[in-house]
């Protein structure tokens, strides 16, 4: 999911068009706009959105006293996000909302941070650190294979040891602790339970050697 990838399913197309009725209606953030595209970096930790407007053929940003509702945009993102993983594959970070008055949206989803250029924002948009990465793959674990390059090199620079996906267990492995993970993500209502690495040194050393070579 380093390009682009659209997202379809009941819940995306219903949460679509409420987003279309809330966006467009008098009064509302894209009212009498072409188009809009909201952008958001979504992390356990922290989340971040931008939105672009299309009015008369000029594109614009949304004025800060108007924003969607929470139910309609950051509530269903964390839902559609959850929806998404895949046990071991994990889910995407950053998506795009493209939303028109007269016709359908589409939800577009990338395995990447979507961060704006410089000369784009006059606040620099900051990528994760490993802390923030590290709660991720908690929630949405995934292998070994399956972790990308680009947390990789962050889990690297900081000297983190990244959770991972035991296939075999379904579960979640960080710190000699395991959870349970369904196929929502971890099960963070059951009790983790303590791994003795002497008795199952195999993922650990795999950690290490992917890690640190």
């Amino acid at each position: 999911m380093s390009s682009g990838q659209l997202v379809w399913s009941p819940s995306v197309t219903a949460g679509l068009s409420r987003l279309q009725g809330e966006t467009f209606k008098e009064g509302g953030l894209g009212s009498c706009a072409q188009e809009v595209v909201s952008t958001s970096v979504i992390h356990q930790a922290w989340s971040r959105r931008t939105e672009e407007i299309l009015r008369d053929g000029v594109w614009g940003s949304r004025s800060f006293s108007l924003d969607f509702s929470r139910e309609a945009m950051s509530q269903w993102l964390k839902e559609i996000r959850c929806e998404s993983y895949v046990q071991g594959k994990g889910t995407w970070t950053s998506c795009k909302v493209y939303l028109y008055p007269d016709s359908d949206g589409r939800l577009e989803v990338f395995d990447v941070e979507l961060l704006r250029p410089a000369h784009e924002t006059t606040i620099p948009d900051r990528p994760a650190d490993a802390l923030t990465l590290f709660q991720d793959l908690k929630a949405f674990p995934r292998t070994l294979d399956n972790i990308p390059q680009w947390m990789w090199t962050v889990f690297r620079a900081e000297g983190v040891t990244p959770p991972v996906y035991n296939p075999q267990l379904q579960t979640v492995e960080w710190a000699n602790k395991r959870l349970p993970v369904t196929k929502t993500g971890t099960d963070f209502s059951a009790q983790p339970q303590i791994i003795d690495p002497s008795k199952e040194p195999g993922v650990f050393a795999k950690i290490s050697r992917k890690l640190f070579g």
